[in-house]
């Protein structure tokens, strides 16, 4: 039976290639689940199937969510309750349905022939056989979760050694029946568990007597609750699992709602990765080639940190430990009332200070060893800034967190615990080949924390830790793992820090400006806050809020030439931004452009910018010799339903024809609605406005774009030629994919542009326009006025270049 992780990636494969479903009339996905809103296994799917829809569907696709509301209602009120809702709703049989447990299945089944349901069916949940027979009879795929049942087991045998008997907890009602008897199959399938006892409608007192009549070292495990975190207080099931643990007793489990309710973790389903997995499978224009049902792993080993003690002796399990701050504060006041009894009992007896200090060496043991995260052996977090509190930040000089991009997308894509392996190799990597003197601690599931000690670094550590990135990519490769691409946000601790919480604040921030850029650079310094500042980043959205209603004379627009390789004359020019503080002086653009996407404030600015440049050209009126004029525009600018029609206004406003400006498309590594794209650009070109496609090759999404948009040019980014300096097969890539726009008949235009071997080959290639400090830097507008606007036709001197540029404040 093929595992989901496979299956997920032959479905990713068939969504690139596979025809567009007809969704024109009714929902393109229907949730069908049950016990209605408040029930945690069906929140927990319902919120990850609504997430992925968002991220896998175009904004046109619908979702449509309908519940069995069996569990305040009779099930004979509850499905035509349902039954009337589905007839009068928006079912479209050229969609896709997802049933999620067996009160759905069951209503699917009863009412097949009649509603117009969606041929294509996946279930997830279903724990009756009887359901799934006929599901796979119908042709519903089947998503199973029993691997995930006995791997939970599996870890208590390796834990607690061999035989483990198991006493089972279940409700008391027909969907508990079904899951047990799932459950009990499972456990005759693991050959070291016992089940010795299955007790149903439990209270804590029945359970603690059976456990006083069964097998030394019965361990409990919970079947997951028909209440279980749906109702609260005495009775509920978080109740009798509180009072288990109160007498010594953990249940162990397979559900991180089970876990969020009281009990202690076991291998556990990943709720997003199980509903992600049904979401792709229904969305597939290969579904009939998928297979008839696939199983889900354990994604992963999580342990609530107070049952610490049963785990010691075990570092070797690759298991998480959940709920450490709190244990740690249970520690801390235990090592105080050791204290203070020792105090009280023995003042001043040498049994007493030594019993105190055995309390404290105890203490900190446990400490360390809850803060380590035994899955990758690495210290986590919590353990950096504990360990260098006080006078030991002064230890500290720097501090960087390293996040990989691709790491994050694999995440969301296969799960968290292939996530693991990946992160694992990476890590394997980055330990062998640490500086001296660093160290290295889990910052989540998705970061690194590193810190660098005081005279344990070179006398550039920015260049440093590239060089480093550098090196681990390269050893990947050699290795043949899969090459994740990692960046780094770094920073200087302050002296005098007596805390290291905002030097990471700071460094989160810089996580978030670099994911903004598009993660164009491998390492970003940022700068950390003193504890009653704001850190770099706040003061920059605050200044960029105030701004955008005023630019006043702080934002200034320059100008970059764009130069026909062949005859190094001026075809046109691409408009830049500079900002200019009165405090803070020189602003560079990668600084704020950023802060102004994450504020939302990009079509504003956008606008703002057409506006101005617009105005210039106004001035210029008659300037033939100046070409065509590039604005940059962002995706949210560019899709605005007003954005065409405002164009025109303006252009019309200032008697300009509309082929003195075009618009280069930013931000394109994340258009998710390519069709609404498209439509806006055609909208564009209809008017006259021609669209290019900037930053090409520096994204995954450029390839289709190129092939869907209605482009009028490619810019090809700066980095591709660069490294067609440098390797013979990025020149014959560069200049395939000069030679494919050539055939799409769009305008190239070379980014990058630094020395006379780059203009001579551009011109062997035939590409038409080119962009760069060989021809011309960004300059004043009425620097470049001066410099192409009243000299003759000719190449421009590379004397006179050098004299211009943008000014400084």
């Amino acid at each position: 039976m093929p595992t989901t992780l496979g299956l997920v990636a032959m479905v990713a494969s068939a969504m690139l290639s596979g025809d567009e479903l007809d969704e024109s009339q009714g929902a393109s996905l229907t949730l069908l689940t049950s016990y209605h809103q408040g029930y945690r296994w069906n929140d927990d799917v319902v919120s990850s199937v609504e997430a992925r829809f968002r991220h896998e569907a175009s904004a046109d696709r619908q979702l449509l969510v309908e519940y069995v509301d069996a569990l305040r209602l009779a099930r004979p009120l509850a499905h035509e309750a349902l039954l009337q809702r589905l007839t009068a709703s928006t079912l479209n049989e050229s969609g896709s349905l997802i049933i999620a447990d067996d009160p759905a299945m069951a209503f699917y089944l009863e009412y097949r022939d009649e509603l117009p349901w969606p041929r294509k069916v996946v279930a997830l949940g279903l724990n009756d056989d009887r359901f799934r027979e006929q599901a796979q009879a119908l042709g519903v795929k089947l998503l199973k979760s029993y691997p995930v049942m006995a791997q939970s087991l599996n870890m208590l045998v390796e834990t607690f050694g061999s035989p483990v008997p198991l006493m089972l907890l279940a409700e008391d009602s027909e969907h508990a029946f079904n899951v047990v008897d799932d459950m009990v199959e499972v456990i005759g399938s693991v050959a070291d568990v016992t089940l010795v006892d299955v007790v149903t409608g439990w209270t804590p007192e029945e359970v603690i007597e059976r456990l006083s009549r069964s097998p030394p070292g019965t361990r409990l495990y919970m079947q997951g609750g028909q209440d279980s975190g749906w109702s609260e207080g005495a009775g509920s099931t978080a109740h009798r699992l509180e009072a288990l643990a109160a007498q010594g007793y953990p249940v162990f489990c397979h559900f991180e709602f089970q876990m969020a309710i009281g009990c202690a973790g076991g291998a556990i389903l990943d709720v997003d990765f199980l509903a992600h997995a049904a979401v792709e499978l229904a969305l597939t224009p290969a579904f009939d080639l998928v297979p008839a049902s696939s199983s889900v792993m354990a994604q992963r080993h999580l342990i609530d940190a107070r049952w610490y003690r049963l785990f010691e002796g075990h570092d070797n399990l690759p298991f998480q430990w959940i709920g450490v701050r709190g244990r740690l504060e249970q520690v801390a006041r235990e090592y105080r009332q050791a204290l203070y009894g020792v105090s009280v009992v023995a003042v001043g007896s040498l049994l007493g200070v030594g019993a105190l200090l055995v309390a404290r060496n105890r203490s900190r043991r446990l400490r360390r060893k809850l803060m380590v995260d035994q899955r990758f052996g690495l210290p986590t977090r919590l353990a950096l800034v504990s360990d260098y509190r006080g006078s030991r930040c002064e230890e500290v000089e720097w501090l960087f967190v390293l996040v990989s991009p691709e790491l994050r997308s694999y995440r969301r894509r296969f799960g968290s615990g292939s996530l693991e392996g990946l992160l694992r190799i990476s890590i394997d990597v980055f330990k062998a080949h640490l500086p001296k003197g660093w160290r290295l601690y889990l910052g989540g599931e998705e970061q690194l924390i590193g810190m660098v000690p005081a005279q344990a670094h070179g006398p550039d550590v920015e260049s440093q830790l590239d060089s480093y990135l550098a090196l681990v990519g390269q050893f990947q490769q050699r290795d043949s793992a899969r090459v994740l691409r990692w960046h780094a946000s770094v920073v200087v601790v302050p002296g005098h820090s007596t805390d290291l919480s905002n030097c990471l604040a700071s460094l989160e921030e810089g996580v978030q400006r670099l994911e903004s850029e598009g993660w164009v650079r491998p390492v970003l310094r940022v700068t950390a806050a003193g504890p009653y500042h704001e850190t770099q980043l706040r003061w920059l959205c605050r200044q960029v809020s105030l701004l955008i209603e005023n630019p006043g004379n702080q934002w200034r627009l320059v100008a970059q030439p764009k130069m026909a390789p062949s005859s190094r004359t001026l075809v046109g020019a691409e408009v830049l931004i500079r900002w200019c503080h009165p405090d803070a002086g020189n602003i560079p653009p990668p600084e704020f452009l950023p802060v102004i996407l994450m504020l939302g404030l990009a079509e504003r600015f956008d606008r703002w910018v057409i506006g101005r440049t617009l105005d210039w050209l106004m001035e210029l009126r008659g300037a033939a010799w100046l070409g065509t004029v590039s604005v940059n525009v962002h995706l949210s600018t560019l899709v605005a339903d007003d954005f065409p029609d405002f164009m025109v206004t303006e252009l019309a406003r200032r008697r300009l024809p509309p082929r003195c400006l075009a618009l280069e498309l930013v931000e394109h590594e994340h258009v998710d609605d390519v069709e609404r794209v498209q439509r806006q650009m055609r909208r564009l070109h209809e008017r006259g406005i021609g669209v290019a496609l900037d930053d090409f090759g520096s994204g995954y999404t450029a390839f289709n774009l190129l092939q869907r948009l209605p482009l009028a040019a490619i810019k090809l980014d700066y980095s591709l030629l660069h490294a067609a300096r440098r390797f013979d097969q990025a020149r014959q890539a560069y200049a395939a994919l000069v030679g494919l726009c050539h055939r799409m008949e769009l305008t190239v235009v070379a980014e990058g542009v630094e020395t006379v071997e780059d203009a001579s080959w551009l011109i062997t290639l035939g590409v038409q326009e080119g962009q760069g400090y060989f021809f011309a830097p960004p300059m004043e507008l009425e620097d470049l006025v001066a410099v192409y606007g009243e000299k003759p036709a000719g190449p421009m001197p590379t004397t006179v270049l050098r004299q211009v540029g943008t000014r400084r404040c």
